[in-house]
């Protein structure tokens, strides 16, 4: 925005280009490349170098559109990439190419790009008059052995991709080094490969989601899933991220089960929350986002619960009772139903519960229970709250908490049908 400002007022070319640049990175990185599109056709238009050429490429892969990336790869890769100009964007521009040649899984070219990128080894990738830190050259050179099937070297790349990263605190791309790293590790396949590759990525996924890395954050999260065993196609939002993530970490819950042994878990996230990042921008989003977390979190307090974990808009909450974990559900959507009634931006969540005993299922809690609860909540519409059979019946002998009728539903990866209730919270 700075810059942007800046061009206002002198009208310097270079400024609206470095601006272009910035905003590329960062929509990349929030998993919204196709809101810059135009922009880089445009920045194409004026100014058709490899480094912009190739960042049109990259689009189109992050886009689905393999084709599209394909025939512009062609065009740059002309006589082994001796066209690309030998200039102050030569490293910005080879390098940008790397991931579209590793996303199209092109060994012929990834080997062509890695005799030019390797007398560049020891150095970092500056795009324009420092406008963008692009990473080292050395992960550039391991997603290119990694293409070629080269694993010793890839090897050796990564590990001093990983120290360059290190050394100059560039934790987004030591994030991004690690996750390649983990992508060669899991399709070399060598004893032990598995447990690097999983270490690797969990340090990757952690960075990732500190930093609202949407795109790498989903990346990472398929990676980890598939060296799991999960259908990385079964997770379609937050609920099911934050499922999935606690299947494969399996916290210990049993400080927080009941005397019975039994734990009720809660799911929550909000409805339409991509439509409404799209539609508010950025800052606006955060801005709903964190007041969103602040009245889960306090209610999560007032009745004494346990946050298990929390992706994007998602979380997973712990409680020794079925009906406190009912009643911080009303509270939570009673919550947002008051702030929703003073601001033109509403707030709504769907919620479900389930309860399950972790003691005596052991691993199969994870499994069953959580797959269980998180499968309740997607079922949930806006400002709903939903139960399993199980939690209706233990919560509805008091007849403090008030159910409307039955529903039987089919549940996604669960046999048979499942009988849910509605909360009446209203």
């Amino acid at each position: 925005q700075e810059i942007l400002a800046a061009y206002q007022e002198v009208q310097v070319s270079w400024l609206l280009q470095a601006a272009g640049v910035l905003t590329y990175e960062i929509r990349r990185g929030q998993g919204r490349t196709a809101e810059v599109e135009a922009l880089i056709a445009a920045a194409v238009s004026q100014n058709p170098a490899p480094a912009w050429k190739g960042a049109q490429a990259l689009a189109a892969c992050d886009t689905g559109r393999d084709d599209d990336a394909r025939q512009l790869l062609e065009q740059l890769a002309a006589n082994d990439f001796e066209d690309v100009p030998r200039d102050w964007l030569l490293l910005a521009g080879l390098t940008t190419l790397v991931h579209t040649v590793s996303h199209l899984k092109d060994a012929e070219r990834a080997r062509a790009l890695h005799e030019l990128l390797l007398p560049y080894r020891d150095q970092y990738v500056v795009v324009g008059d420092a406008v963008l830190y692009w990473g080292s050259v050395a992960t550039a050179l391991g997603i290119t052995a990694t293409t070629m099937g080269n694993w010793q070297l890839a090897e050796q790349h990564f590990d001093a991709a990983i120290e360059a990263e290190e050394r100059c605190r560039a934790w987004p791309y030591l994030a991004r080094a690690k996750y390649e790293y983990a992508v060669m590790l899991t399709a070399r396949g060598e004893e032990g490969d598995k447990e690097r590759a999983l270490l690797l990525v969990n340090e990757a996924l952690d960075r990732f989601q500190e930093l609202a890395m949407q795109l790498d954050t989903e990346r990472a999260l398929a990676l980890k899933l598939d060296l799991q065993g999960i259908d990385a196609t079964d997770i379609s939002g937050s609920i099911e991220a934050v499922a999935s993530l606690i299947y494969n970490e399996q916290p210990n819950l049993q400080s927080h089960a009941a005397p019975d042994g039994t734990v009720t878990l809660l799911f929550t996230d909000i409805e339409g929350s991509t439509e409404l990042t799209e539609r508010l921008g950025d800052k606006r989003w955060l801005e709903l986002l964190r007041e969103h977390n602040e009245i889960i979190r306090e209610q999560l307090v007032a009745h004494e619960g346990f946050e298990v974990k929390s992706v994007g808009d998602g979380f997973m909450l712990a409680f020794q009772s079925g009906r406190v974990g009912i009643n911080c559900a009303i509270a939570i959507q009673r919550s947002l139903a008051e702030r929703n009634e003073s601001t033109a931006q509403p707030v709504h969540v769907r919620i479900g519960l389930h309860t399950g005993e972790v003691i005596r299922d052991g691993d199969d809690f994870f499994g069953k229970h959580v797959n269980l609860a998180a499968r309740v909540a997607s079922q949930a519409a806006s400002g709903e709250i939903l139960v399993s059979s199980l939690l209706h019946e233990l919560a509805s002998s008091t007849g403090d908490i008030e159910f409307g009728d039955d529903r039987e539903v089919e549940l996604k990866g669960l046999t048979g049908t499942h009988h849910l209730y509605a909360v009446n919270w209203q």
